[in-house]
């Protein structure tokens, strides 16, 4: 009866997950909408971000993230393997040799059960604010 009964709840949790997910879109949405969303568009790409300077990050999705420099500085982060305590993570780390947050380094990212991934940084860019016309 115990291996009748797994079966059963394994085969409603599946029915269930399924259901969850008949009406979501499969479709991910481009990296260049999640940011025009946030206000930004992609600028020009840079080899460092100075270290002293980092103080505050979002997280955009498991391979983008945007780090806050100074006042008005944002940078679009692009991590060589998907991070997936990215988006459950309440702090970040990062390990750097020449005390600047460079494409060479990486992310030490914690997130739900104290799990800690490493996120090896592939490009780093500059945003730039969305300029909005005259009058709107």
């Amino acid at each position: 009866m115990k291996t009748l009964s797994k079966t059963i709840t394994a085969g409603y949790i599946g029915l269930l997950l399924a259901a969850g997910c008949a009406g979501k879109s499969t479709q991910p949405i481009p990296l260049d909408k999640k940011l025009s969303q946030r206000g930004y568009v992609v600028d020009t790409p840079v080899r460092k971000i100075l270290e002293y300077r980092i103080n505050g990050w979002n997280s955009i999705d498991r391979l983008h993230l945007i780090i806050t420099s100074g006042v008005s500085d944002h940078y679009l982060v692009t991590l060589r393997n998907p991070c997936d305590e990215l988006s459950s993570a309440e702090t970040i780390a990062f390990s750097t040799t020449v005390g600047n947050l460079t494409d060479m380094d990486k992310l030490l990212v914690r997130g739900h059960g104290n799990f800690l991934q490493r996120c090896y940084i592939k490009t780093i860019h500059t945003l730039s604010k969305i300029k909005k016309p005259a009058g709107a």
